[in-house]
This record gives structure tokens, C-alpha cells and sequence, in this order.
């Protein structure tokens, strides 16, 4: 359950990733400032300026590295989760949350298709640079929304979904409903998550209580472009008595999002698939999980998404049917959120 609504902002940036295999085991690297090291790594970390570069192959595939930002409550990081030893880089501490006056905390951040960096905390979204090891928030924007509107996710429509010139952002709270965000704050909702089905279509059963009820939002949504075909995924979670928060499955589910469906104002489902319970891989070696949740932020390449969950683990989690297994663990890094390129390059998963 998260203590703070979380926005996700997710856009364009340069990104390049090669999907990792999911029998990773639980080897982890050094630690940034403000996160511990993984599991066989050592301390550390460096500040550093913003910006990602892309490293593709010849051939246009995907390369051998990927950068993405993740961030705390308080501190901006950037990692590439498909190294041998994930390490967290400290970029700096955002300069307009947990102060007097100020939102307690910068919820979740995305990065536009022309490569800007923005934030969002409880009642505002944040133009944001990066310098001198602060992230500060040039810009800020209130949201035009009632104060029982938890948003805990974000990202950005492709082009031509909801409108036929621009990427559009997308919201998602607890609830388990989805909000275009128009740039001065207004929203309008554009789905629902769907209802808890009996099963996952993998064989692991939801309790009965939780059945036909509405999905949460348990962390993050992330849509990419596809070559206009978008994709989209979500991590959800089955509760007793939605949107209450009380008494939740403590294991999220990976759910694949219809991203098209989001053209016109709607309250019905855009969830194209279940795609299945992010529990341990069989091949998986991780000795101290045997399922995943809170994943608060995710990004997608190739036919993995990746997760980042509050309580520091990065995970990564196949497409196909949710099967997952840790990378690596950060157990002082509560991350909040995290995003990948809409252009990023992936392998749609099969029909179900």
C-alpha cells in the first residue's frame, strides 16, 4: 500500500535495453547515494548531470544498455537494470517537496519525447532541470482534480490515441481508473482496469472475496508507441472492498492495457489481458521471494517489464505471463516511480 499518491509522467527519452533473462538471481551492485548496495555489491554511487543516451545496434535493435530514472520520495536516480551488477547513480534531491508549504513528496517522474524531465507530486506536475546535483522545479502546474482523487500512476499516450497530434498524459488511480491530463491541469477519465476474474489463466486463483470486484492500481502504467501499435501494461492489485486499500492481495498482478481504447471519455475497461500474478520464475534463483508487489514504478523493453517496488527490489517480470524474478536489491531506496521512452522497442506478448 503506498502512504503517498504517485503520478508517473512517462515519455521520450533516449533509451536502449536488451531484455535480460528471467533466471537472474539476486546479485546486486553499488548503491547511489540514498540507496544500499544489492545483494554482493558494494556502497557507492555518483552524482551526475541529467540526460540519456541511446545505444542501439547496427541493425536497429535494441543495444546493450539501458538507462532509466527512478527516484524516492526525495532523490532522483538514474540505473541500467540490464547490467551484470545494477547500480544506482544519484542525480540529486528535488528542491520543492518536504518543506513548509510544499507537497511531502515528489510522487513519480517521466521524461517527454523531446527529452524534458518532469515530476509530479500530490497536488502539482514539475518542469524540471537537473544541475549541480539538485533537481529543481522550474515550473509547476496544480491539478484540477477533488481532493478524494488519488493518482498513483502516469504516463503519456502515443500520438494519435487521444489526440492526432501530441502525446497526451495519462493518469491512473488507486481506484483503478485512467484521467487524461490536459496541460493546465483539467482531467477526464478515459477507463477503468476492468474486475478481478476467478483466475490469472495461469493457474493461481484470486480469493473469492476479491472476485468481480474492481482492480486497483497497485503501482505503475506505461504505454509505448509500437510502430502505431501501442502497448500498454499496468501492475495491479486485488482488494476485498475497492477502492479501500485494506486487506489486498500483497501480490501484484501485470495487466495489458488496450492503449487505442483510450481515444474518447469513458468510465468502461481498457484492460486487454491478464497477463498474469508476478510471482517467482521456476527458473528463478531468488531465495527470498517467492512472489512481488508494490511495484511503484515499471518500464517496458522487449518482452520484459521492469519493476521497481517500495521496498527497494528491481524485478524483472515476463510479458507473457507475469513470471518474475529479482534483479537486484536496494533495501534503503523506497523507489516511487519510474519510466520508459515511448518509442522504447518491444515484443508484443501472445493473444490471451
Amino acid at each position: 500500500m503506498r502512504s503517498l499518491p504517485s503520478f508517473a509522467w512517462v515519455s521520450a527519452f533516449g533509451f536502449a535495453l536488451a531484455a535480460c533473462a528471467t533466471s537472474g538471481g539476486t546479485g546486486g551492485g553499488a548503491g547511489g547515494v540514498g540507496g544500499a548496495a544489492g545483494a554482493g555489491g558494494s556502497a557507492g554511487g555518483a552524482g551526475g548531470s541529467g540526460g540519456l543516451s541511446i545505444d542501439s545496434g547496427t541493425d536497429g535493435s535494441a543495444g546493450k544498455s539501458a538507462l532509466v530514472y527512478v527516484h524516492t520520495d526525495t532523490t532522483l536516480f538514474r540505473i541500467d537494470p540490464t547490467a551484470a551488477s545494477p547500480s544506482l547513480e544519484q542525480l540529486g534531491d528535488f528542491d520543492c517537496v518536504g518543506d513548509t508549504g510544499e507537497d511531502p513528496a515528489m510522487t513519480d517522474v517521466a521524461v517527454d519525447k523531446d527529452g524534458k524531465l518532469w515530476g509530479i507530486s500530490h497536488t502539482q506536475v514539475h518542469e524540471l532541470e537537473i544541475a549541480n546535483k539538485t533537481v529543481h522545479c522550474a515550473k509547476s502546474t496544480p491539478l484540477s482534480v477533488g481532493l478524494d482523487v488519488k493518482f498513483y500512476a502516469l504516463t503519456f499516450a502515443p500520438i494519435g490515441v487521444v489526440s492526432p497530434t501530441e502525446e497526451v498524459l495519462v493518469a491512473g488511480n488507486t481506484a483503478g481508473e485512467l484521467w487524461a491530463i490536459e496541460k493546465n491541469g483539467d482531467v477526464s477519465q478515459r477507463g477503468t482496469f476492468g474486475d478481478v476474474p476467478a483466475t490469472d489463466g495461469n493457474g493461481h486463483t484470486y480469493a473469492k472475496t476479491h472476485q468481480a470486484k474492481p482492480w486497483e492500481l497497485s503501482g505503475d502504467i506505461v504505454f509505448v508507441e509500437n510502430d502505431g501499435n501501442p502497448i500498454g501494461y499496468a501492475t495491479v492489485r486485488d482488494c476485498p472492498s475497492p477502492p479501500a486499500t485494506s486487506n489486498c492481495n500483497t501480490t501484484d498482478t501485470l495487466i495489458e492495457i488496450d492503449v487505442s481504447k483510450l481515444n474518447k471519455a469513458s468510465i468502461l475497461s481498457v484492460t486487454k489481458a491478464v497477463r498474469g500474478q508476478i510471482v517467482k520464475h521456476t527458473s528463478c534463483t531468488d531465495n527470498q521471494n517467492t512472489a512481488y508487489g508494490s511495484m511503484y514504478g515499471i518500464t517496458a523493453w522487449g518482452d520484459k517489464v521492469y519493476g521497481f517496488s517500495r521496498s527497494g527490489n528491481l524485478v524483472e517480470i515476463d510479458t507473457n505471463d507475469g513470471s518474475a524474478c529479482l534483479l537486484s536489491a536496494f533495501p534503503n531506496a523506497d523507489f516511487g516511480g519510474a519510466g520508459v521512452t515511448t518509442k522504447a522497442v518491444v515484443i508484443p506478448p501472445p493473444p490471451k
